[in-house]
């Protein structure tokens, strides 16, 4: 569920201190005021061991969480196909359950034959948008660098 323990432990070594701005209550207009640090929910689209994508996530969940985010990352290792299983399937709510704690979501996927690939895809269709969740569409979001 969550990342593996510590896999950066040296830091931000990449990140500019002069550019990198941590937010304050100050730069921020909340409409409510919360009790708890903003909650990421981080999806990355393949099963590889050696994969950039989810190098990319990682860097993503520590970029959050120097920002004061807390952030949890789904492993789909074992999550089935949409139409090969139920909703009670434990990959399939570990999923759910985390997509409802989210208040914001990183989504991190290779481009394959000009799309999403099959794993990422299939994370989005878990999703339950029955019980409150949203898709992209339904969302004022858009990829980074658009």
């Amino acid at each position: 569920m969550d990342k593996p323990h510590q896999p950066f432990a040296d830091g931000t070594p990449n990140l500019s201190e002069p550019h990198f701005e941590v937010p304050t209550p100050a730069h921020l207009e909340s409409r409510e005021h919360l009790t708890h640090a903003p909650r990421f929910l981080i999806l990355y689209g393949s099963l590889r061991e050696r994969s950039f994508s989810r190098f990319l996530a990682y860097e993503a969940a520590r970029l959050l969480e120097r920002m004061s985010g807390e952030v949890r990352i789904y492993h789909a290792h074992g999550l089935p196909l949409p139409d090969d299983a139920t909703a009670d399937h434990p990959k399939v709510q570990e999923l759910r359950n985390l997509s409802l704690w989210s208040e914001g979501q990183v989504w991190v996927s290779p481009e394959r034959h000009g799309n999403l690939t099959g794993v990422m895809k299939s994370q989005i269709d878990w999703l339950p948008l029955s019980e409150g969740s949203l898709r992209p569409t339904q969302m004022n979001s858009g990829p980074a660098g658009s």
